[in-house]
């Protein structure tokens, strides 16, 4: 069973929402908002898979052909520097659907193994440190159970947080929400037709095999700042200081965060 997480980083391509910038070249490689978004890629997104306990899994970054040729090379050494080259696989395509290049690229190069559990993560988002090992028992446990080739299966985890970034300072929250793209996995063959970019996340429960997994423990965090590209919303439900201090070894990244973006004194 080999992981592979697949995330989009500034991709001009089809998806369902998208923000005025992700509609429009010129904003969406603007390069106030592209150094916004490399600081969200370094600090959540990559350092969450830096710090996973389970080191045995791949990266397909996605971005557009059209970047300008200086963030393509940042793209490329922050991952390999941080990943490794043998996890760190960032491609640049023209203007498609996202699932087309992430499927083709999965069946032409990591193709080695029978099984694949695909997992979504945003450029701006993070799971748990065990969140690998965790969700790799979880594929294995499906693998079993299955009894064709065309067999599928998407595993949700509903417990996260939202960190909410505004005015310099940042809070975090507690959030459950089933299907979000935060660590979204699909189960299938390797070659596969399917991807979890060719359906909408809300929808997947009423078109798809799929579970929920629900808990007190969470398992992804929720950026929420001026430059998301998806829609972003979340509740009013804060974390008790006691609660923070407990997720630190969950999610290592948070030391940084709230020191970096901590109450004006």
């Amino acid at each position: 069973m080999q992981i592979i997480f697949q995330m989009r980083y500034s991709y001009f391509g089809k998806s369902g929402w998208r923000s005025r910038a992700s509609r429009d070249p010129e904003r969406l490689f603007g390069e106030e908002r592209l150094q916004k978004r490399s600081y969200f890629f370094e600090k959540i997104a990559l350092a969450s898979l830096a710090a996973q306990q389970d080191e045995d899994f791949k990266l397909i970054l996605l971005s557009s052909a059209g970047l300008p040729d200086k963030q393509k090379t940042y793209l490329n050494e922050m991952c390999k520097d941080v990943l490794g080259d043998s996890r760190a696989h960032v491609i640049f395509r023209a203007p498609q659907r996202a699932g087309n290049c992430f499927r083709a690229y999965q069946h032409q190069v990591l193709n080695t193994e029978d099984y694949t559990a695909q997992i979504v993560l945003d450029d701006d988002d993070a799971v748990s440190s065990d969140f690998v090992d965790v969700m790799r028992r979880e594929a294995m446990a499906l693998q079993g159970l299955f009894q064709s080739d065309d067999e599928y299966c998407y595993v949700s985890q509903a417990q996260g947080l939202s960190v909410v970034f505004e005015d310099g300072e940042c809070r975090l929250l507690h959030r459950t929400v089933p299907f979000n793209t935060q660590g979204l996995m699909l189960v299938a063959r390797t070659l596969t037709r399917r991807n979890p970019f060719f359906t909408a996340h809300k929808r997947i429960p009423q078109r798809h095999p799929a579970r929920v997994l629900y808990g007190q423990t969470p398992y992804y965090i929720r950026a929420v700042h001026d430059t998301n590209d998806s829609r972003s919303m979340f509740g009013e439900d804060v974390l008790e200081p006691q609660e923070i201090g407990d997720l630190s070894g969950r999610f290592p990244l948070l030391d940084t965060l709230l020191t970096e973006h901590a109450p004006a004194a």
